[in-house]
């Protein structure tokens, strides 16, 4: 049994925001639990007069699943303007638990100040934080895709200024100081992707501070699943995730309908997901394209992570059309577990975890045109889908990511190791 104390922070609990994230920090907290070490998950919510005043609400019996009322941040810079009373309860959490470690999968909505608590309040404590997207680069979103629509390859104050012209370029340089200020007391950095380290080596975070390890995914992903191998399988295509223009789903559409009429007809696409976020112009544009191509897209609406491998096992390919970067997108684990290819946009985290021609195809990100082609190539070879099924990369488990995490914080102060996945698995309890 291992003797790590782990606190895990989260922004938000997967009870009410099925974000990658948040699911992420809460498969690492049960698994931690499953092999007996002593873990806490704390999930921020909204601050508001429902919760009475009390910083923490218990969400297990057993109280290590905790729920932490925290007030709005300063989303610019992620900064905790009600900062006294917000460390003090996480100081009382910290005196009560006396944590080893304390992983961070998210800063997003508690502010940055918590990192410098917990180092202030024992400085041999191992902080980890997982760095799910580029939000402490770009302050639009984190996506790292500019106001014109193109890509984004490098943030700097005058672009940055560009995007977001009643800014001063003078703020984005003070923001990243004051950001930075707050990652230089971290021990390890996570990356779920190799292009993800990349970025933040290039903005400047140390390369010895970083490592790639992907966030593994929970039992249920690998359980065996019937298989539903009809004569048209690799006709049958499927989408799945936050339904967004980001989220390349007007991509999608405007590639469907450029395909010849015949084939629509033959091809079905199905399309699980919210709208949740999502403004006005967006769902009017979504609502006229699955309207007006009814005879092949069915929207199918939000789902739960435990149907997810059901979903795609019903269909040939699934599809990832975003056009931002992303990071490691948790369909493409999901995917590969349910054994079946992608076909995705050819930048980025996407790019990165689908071999083109090996375990998917890549596609000309934000090209209808080019989306409309692999689907109709992939719809119209059974001979090539077959075998790209039976070779298909395995994604790690969350058995694995945690065996790498808690020998991550056991090396607390030393260097980090590039690709943790490298080494073999610590014993489990």
């Amino acid at each position: 049994m291992s003797s790590e104390r782990v606190l895990i922070i989260s922004h938000a609990h997967p009870d009410f925001s099925l974000g990658g994230a948040e699911i992420s920090a809460h498969a690492h907290w049960l698994e931690l639990r499953r092999r007996g070490v002593a873990a806490i998950l704390l999930a921020r919510v909204d601050d508001s007069a429902a919760h009475l005043g009390a910083p923490f609400m218990a969400r297990s019996a057993e109280g290590d699943e905790m729920l932490f009322a925290v007030p709005p941040v300063n989303h610019f810079i992620h900064s905790q303007p009600n900062g006294s009373l917000v460390y003090e309860h996480l100081t009382n959490l910290l005196v009560r638990f006396r944590p080893t470690a304390v992983h961070f999968h998210h800063y997003v909505h508690l502010g940055l100040e918590l990192i410098r608590v917990i180092r202030n309040f024992n400085p041999d404590i191992s902080i980890t934080v997982t760095l799910h997207e580029f939000l402490a680069i770009c302050h639009a979103q984190g996506q790292m895709l500019k106001t014109s629509g193109s890509l984004c390859r490098k943030a700097a104050p005058l672009d940055c200024h560009a995007c977001f012209p009643d800014l001063p370029a003078q703020d984005f340089f003070m923001r990243e100081l004051f950001i930075k200020s707050f990652f230089n007391l971290v021990d390890h950095f996570v990356c779920p992707s190799q292009f993800l380290r990349d970025r933040y080596i290039e903005w400047g975070l140390p390369r010895e501070k970083m490592v790639v390890l992907e966030n593994g995914q929970a039992r249920f992903v690998n359980a065996t699943m019937p298989e539903l191998l009809d004569q048209d399988i690799e006709r049958r295509f499927v989408v799945l995730g936050q339904l967004s223009r980001l989220k390349g789903t007007l991509v999608l559409l405007d590639a469907i309908r450029l395909l010849p009429k015949k084939l629509r007809r033959a091809i079905r696409i199905e399309i699980h997901g919210s709208v949740q976020y999502a403004d006005d112009e967006f769902r009017s544009q979504l609502a006229s394209g699955l309207t007006e191509l009814s005879d092949t897209v069915r929207l199918c609406g939000a789902y739960l992570p435990e149907h997810v491998i059901g979903i795609i096992r019903r269909n040939g390919w699934v599809i990832v059309p975003s056009i931002w970067w992303e990071n490691s997108p948790v369909v493409i684990q999901e995917a590969f577990a349910a054994g079946r290819p992608v076909i995705c946009s050819n930048i980025g985290g996407m790019a990165e975890k689908v071999t083109d021609g090996v375990s998917g195809f890549h596609f000309r990100v934000n090209s209808a045109g080019d989306l409309a082609s692999r689907i109709e190539g992939c719809a119209a070879r059974r001979d090539l889908w077959e075998p790209m099924c039976a070779k298909l990369p395995q994604p790690p488990t969350i058995e694995d990511t945690v065996s790498k995490l808690l020998q991550l914080y056991a090396g607390r102060g030393g260097p980090a190791i590039d690709h943790l996945q490298e080494l073999p698995d610590s014993t489990t309890a």
